[in-house]
């Protein structure tokens, strides 16, 4: 297991205006004592996949910030243990990459058509 995931003054950074994401990051504010922020503003860099920042400015990013989202919430820690498995690991990073650009774009039109 990466050290970083035993940080305990991460944020989880995410796109508060993503219905999905919005709706699955609740779930974990209700179980969890993490920070959250907002990046909705920040930039496309965050809005591509899920972010903790340290007060190092050391970031998880993607499967590895779900990883410390779930290690640190209740009832979620069993799936941290599961993924953070070396071949299933490598399975859900493949699987979040895409799913994620999926959810970026539809994000991105849903906004300009919006806009």
């Amino acid at each position: 297991m990466n050290n970083e995931y035993s940080k305990d003054d991460g944020i989880v950074l995410f796109n508060e205006e993503c219905g999905i994401c919005n709706f699955e990051i609740n779930h974990y504010k209700k179980r969890s004592k993490l920070k959250f922020q907002d990046c909705s503003q920040l930039g496309d860099k965050y809005l591509k996949q899920l972010h903790i920042r340290f007060s190092d400015n050391s970031e998880l990013v993607g499967v590895d910030a779900f990883i410390y989202v779930w290690k640190n919430t209740s009832g979620f820690q069993f799936f941290a243990k599961l993924i953070n498995l070396p071949i299933i690991y490598t399975i859900a990073k493949m699987i979040y990459k895409v799913v994620a650009l999926i959810l970026f774009y539809r994000f991105k039109i849903k906004k300009k058509l919006v806009s």
